[in-house]
């Protein structure tokens, strides 16, 4: 089963953004575009996909992001960065997509939902 989480952003992401949170995921992980370019694949060394990210949204109607992650994501300010991010059923892809998803917070400000509930992430460390 995939593990879901949605890093919730200040900040419009730019591009130095998305690639530092790739680098902050692991400097060995591959990288392929699939979708058209809708959504990036972090990859381990035989190319098989770990974790899935799409490309942010902006989410601008306050309490949107309350009606689909539920009242446990607290009130969230609008306008906000939705980037969705999904970790594959297999060992060490949990880890890559927090990691990935605390990089963003650290640079952009924000939060990180997962079904365990909302983390502020600490730069550098992957929450659990």
């Amino acid at each position: 089963m995939t593990y879901d989480l949605v890093a919730l952003l200040d900040h419009r992401p730019s591009t130095d953004d998305l690639l530092a949170g790739l680098a902050a995921a692991g400097p060995d992980l591959g990288v392929r575009a699939v979708s058209s370019g809708a959504v990036i694949q972090l990859c381990d060394e035989n190319g098989e996909p770990l974790v899935s990210i799409e490309i942010p949204l902006l989410i601008q109607v306050p309490g949107e992001v309350e009606r689909m992650l539920g009242p446990s994501v607290g009130v969230v300010e609008t306008p906000a960065w939705w980037v969705e991010i999904r970790a594959a059923a297999v060992d060490g892809a949990r880890e890559v997509a927090e990691k990935y998803a605390a990089g963003l917070v650290a640079r952009l400000g924000g939060r990180v939902w997962t079904p365990n509930g909302v983390e502020t992430p600490v730069a550098g460390k992957s929450e659990n």
